[in-house]
């Protein structure tokens, strides 16, 4: 019985607790079931910063698009460029490959320009401007094949 006598400390016998789940081998913070059932938002107590959750959502999360507005050879056109938010590229813009360039053999190829965040000292014919007014260095050398290549136009002019 308990101190007021009215009934035993342990009604039902001791108390029944559920076995411990495996802990995610990849963080800290959860267990197994949390990481691969991606249900970070049921788990308790709330954790911010776990490994897992971040690389599911890098994994999850489609790149952003922007219509850029570029210059190259004299010739003005909007394209669609790739903006990704988060992982490697975040924060530059990748054009498709409309551009034209020559290879280390002089002949022609296609490539893609990526264009990073101009500065006051971006020269003017070098900016290109997105829908949403930010202005974008326009780089002139690409990569194709593992060799550094110049951009000398569009690839349909």
């Amino acid at each position: 019985m308990n101190g007021d006598g009215w009934y035993p400390a342990e009604l039902d016998g001791p108390e029944w607790v559920r076995p411990a789940e495996p802990d995610c081998p990849d963080c800290p913070c959860h267990t197994l079931r949390v990481c691969v059932g991606k249900v970070w938002h049921l788990a308790w107590p709330r954790h911010e910063g776990c490994p897992c959750e971040k690389a599911a959502v890098a994994a999850d999360t489609p790149p952003a698009t922007r219509q850029v507005t570029v210059t190259v050879g004299g010739v003005t056109r909007t394209v669609t460029a790739q903006a990704p938010t988060v992982g490697f590229g975040a924060g530059l813009l990748l054009t498709p490959r409309v551009f034209l360039a020559a290879d280390d053999t002089g002949g022609p190829v296609t490539v893609a320009m990526v264009l990073t965040a101009a500065t006051d000292r971006t020269p003017a014919d070098q900016v290109a401007l997105c829908e949403m007014g930010r202005r974008w260095a326009i780089r002139l050398t690409a990569s194709h094949g593992g060799a550094q290549v110049r951009i000398s136009g569009w690839h349909d002019a």
